[in-house]
């Protein structure tokens, strides 16, 4: 909607998270005076009317719009009817801003293409800038008031930001739909669709080519055998080698996928082989990661902690488990039951070199009903369709630790790859990931 459009609207906005409250900032510097805020939670200092409690969503109707934010399903009764009159900051945005915009979504990976991107267009010397799900609210990062211009805004887009929109781009990445968000969506294929929204209005479209099923019209591939791929520790376009795999910090071969897509970007706004081999090649030398995505910790006491706390989908951990294979030994997993299918993770874990195994609440119970027979924070042995695995229940990151240090063999891997949301036990994955971190190195100093 057209920044005129909203001016003399009567405005609601749902939930005042940091969101919201950037939303309430840009509505107010545009002159929208008919605004009000609906929260369950109690509100405090707000010079606006604000509905709070049971009762915060009875009058929808009432209102022109409803500025909402993408953690809240339109899915639930009260919503539904109501689903015409949504907007969002996403939408608010992609209506007012005519640069160009390149949008980057994926179950997995979506993230580490986004940034290694934005540092790959930085070092060439372009003015570009990161927003959306991997940072701050987009009204309050970019000044659509002032038109504010960038060479190139990277938008990194998760499927609530996708759902019933298809924003206009100039570059669309999807890297991959894995099952994922079914609570918020409903199904597979309505979340499928969310994030192939993405595709609907791009002018370039580069897709991986494990899922160029579900593409249509132009587009270009990476992956493996595909217009942007690796193979044999070489990265190519088409037939020309573009860089070798050396000196490059960025671990895990899932990565090396990643990496691809970026390439194909980087491919589609240079047209010059030699300077996208110069920009990558320095930007390369200096990525590690992001923090909680298969991040190395470090090696204590012979053995080697990854935090892969991002991973909140079985999924994700069975990626996890591909990647690091005979040296995985310790497996941290589970957390609050979002009514995953875990029975594939099951058969990998049985399949696996896994001998040990940190359980946290309440998944776990789910996957593996036969540890309900023993107490939390006591180890134990399981014996599981002909596999004997070394396990413990707790709701103690530190007890997890500790157990990990006592059972993981020198030269072997302790992963904390969850395969579930955090909310059971901790606030966040990111509050996981600090607890992790922190008793692993305080561990290794009482050695």
């Amino acid at each position: 909607m057209k920044i005129k459009e909203l001016q003399n609207k009567k405005i609601a906005i749902l939930w005042f998270w940091k969101e919201g409250q950037g939303s309430l900032r840009f509505l107010q510097k545009i002159g929208v005076t008919d605004i009000t805020v609906l929260d369950a939670n109690p509100i405090a200092d707000i010079d606006v009317t604000s509905i709070t409690g049971e009762s915060y969503m009875d009058d929808l109707a009432i209102y022109d719009c409803i500025i909402k934010t993408p953690g809240i399903t339109p899915f639930q009764e009260k919503l539904e009817p109501y689903r015409g009159k949504f907007i969002s900051q996403t939408s608010i945005f992609f209506a007012n801003y005519t640069w160009k915009v390149i949008a980057i979504t994926g179950t997995k990976g979506k993230s580490t293409i986004s940034t290694l991107l934005y540092e790959c267009l930085k070092e060439a010397w372009y003015n570009v800038k990161l927003v959306g799900n991997i940072g701050k609210p987009v009204l309050d990062e970019i000044d659509i008031l002032g038109n504010e211009e960038y060479d190139y805004i990277i938008y990194e887009m998760s499927s609530y930001m996708l759902q019933d929109f298809e924003p206009q781009t100039y570059i669309s990445v999807f890297n991959n739909v894995y099952r994922c968000h079914i609570d918020w969506h409903g199904s597979l294929e309505v979340y499928t669709q969310a994030k192939l929204n993405v595709l609907k209005n791009a002018q370039y479209k580069i897709i991986n080519s494990e899922f160029q099923d579900k593409a249509s019209g132009q587009y270009k591939l990476f992956g493996e055998w595909w217009h942007y791929r690796y193979q044999n520790k070489i990265f190519y376009i088409w037939d020309q080698e573009v860089l070798q795999d050396e000196n490059i910090l960025l671990e895990w071969e899932h990565n090396r996928k990643n990496i691809c897509g970026v390439i194909g970007v980087l491919d589609t706004i240079f047209w010059d082989i030699s300077r996208l081999q110069r920009v990558l090649k320095t930007v390369l030398r200096g990525f590690s990661g992001l923090p909680e995505r298969m991040e190395r910790i470090g090696q204590y006491n012979g053995v080697t902690f990854i935090n892969d706390a991002i991973a909140t989908t079985p999924e994700s951990t069975m990626a996890a488990l591909k990647t690091f294979e005979d040296r995985l030994q310790t497996l941290f997993l589970w957390g609050e039951d979002s009514w995953f299918d875990f029975s594939e993770l099951r058969k990998k874990i049985l399949q696996s070199n896994i001998q040990n195994i940190i359980t946290f609440p309440d998944s776990s119970e789910k996957v593996f009903p036969e540890i309900t027979w023993y107490w939390f924070d006591e180890a134990f042995e399981l014996d599981i369709e002909w596999k004997k695995v070394f396990c413990i229940r707790t709701r103690s990151m530190q007890s997890g630790v500790d157990f990990a240090y006592k059972h993981t063999k020198p030269w072997n891997i302790a992963l904390l790859s969850c395969a579930s949301p955090s909310f059971s036990v901790w606030k966040s994955y990111k509050v996981k990931a600090e607890e992790f971190k922190k008793y692993v190195k305080q561990k290794s100093k009482d050695l």
